[in-house]
């Protein structure tokens, strides 16, 4: 599909339905990823929201990420943003959220048919990544209730239990943080990620440190983004993950002098 400059994009590849399979000593194959895609919901209920990128280029001196990137994030789809170890993935992802400028190019976020300013964006994103900390200190609960805060939710929003029982943890709700294995941090992560109901999810690298009750948590967080018309956007580099998304965006394609 040609980008708003003309060029011509990678092809995307669309699909009905997609499941990762994984294979047990005992009981063969059972599914844990799963991801419905627009054919088989339909489109008549989807919000009026895009992300839609421009002409985007970035670079670290003289060291070029990627260039030239047209593509438009359509609600109630899943994209995988695929590239090696270091190819700007991240940095993409962060770019998205409304994290960092790009060297060059530009992203404009439209929500209900109404385009957001960049100072808003960050607050109507969603993000898990690796680099996103949370207070070890306070518990899960108190993580929530501070965001919830800072976003004008107040403390006692409902949304905070139901976030928290969304990612499992309802009963872990009050331990301090500092005491949980890696992987129970990411579900923290992930509740504050989906606790304001955002228009857009992007998970970088989302599986991490999870066990497979932890991945079935992502796929049902993913699961109802998606049926909820919300953009999903899912960096990667596990080849499971990007086949279970119904559109791949792989930076390396863009790799080109600015």
């Amino acid at each position: 599909m040609p980008n708003n400059d003309g060029l011509m994009n990678p092809p995307r590849i669309r699909v009905s339905t997609v499941r990762i399979l994984v294979r047990t000593d005992r009981d063969g194959y059972f599914p844990i990823m799963e991801f419905p895609t627009m054919e088989s919901r339909g489109t008549s209920n989807l919000p009026d929201n895009r992300l839609t990128v421009t002409d985007l280029g970035h670079r670290f001196g003289r060291r070029v990420l990627f260039h030239h990137i047209g593509w438009t994030f359509e609600p109630g789809t899943t994209t995988a943003v695929t590239g090696s170890n270091g190819s700007g993935k991240s940095t993409l992802v962060r770019i998205l959220a409304g994290l960092m400028r790009p060297a060059k190019g530009s992203v404009e976020l439209t929500v209900d048919g109404k385009v957001v300013s960049e100072e808003e964006r960050p607050l109507c994103c969603g993000m898990v990544a690796p680099y996103l900390n949370v207070y070890d200190g306070f518990s899960p609960r108190e993580n929530l209730q501070f965001l919830a805060s800072a976003r004008g939710m107040g403390r006692s929003h409902p949304a905070i239990d139901a976030a928290l029982e969304q990612v499992g943890l309802l009963d872990r709700g009050d331990d301090r943080v500092a005491t949980f294995s890696s992987g129970m941090v990411q579900r923290v992560r992930l509740a504050c990620a989906i606790l304001s109901d955002p228009p857009v999810l992007l998970l970088d690298e989302p599986t991490a440190t999870l066990d497979m009750k932890g991945v079935s948590v992502v796929r049902a967080i993913t699961d109802e983004a998606v049926a909820n018309g919300r953009i999903v956007i899912v960096a990667t580099n596990e080849p499971d993950e990007a086949d279970a998304c119904q559109f791949r965006l792989d930076v390396e394609t863009f790799r080109r002098a600015i």
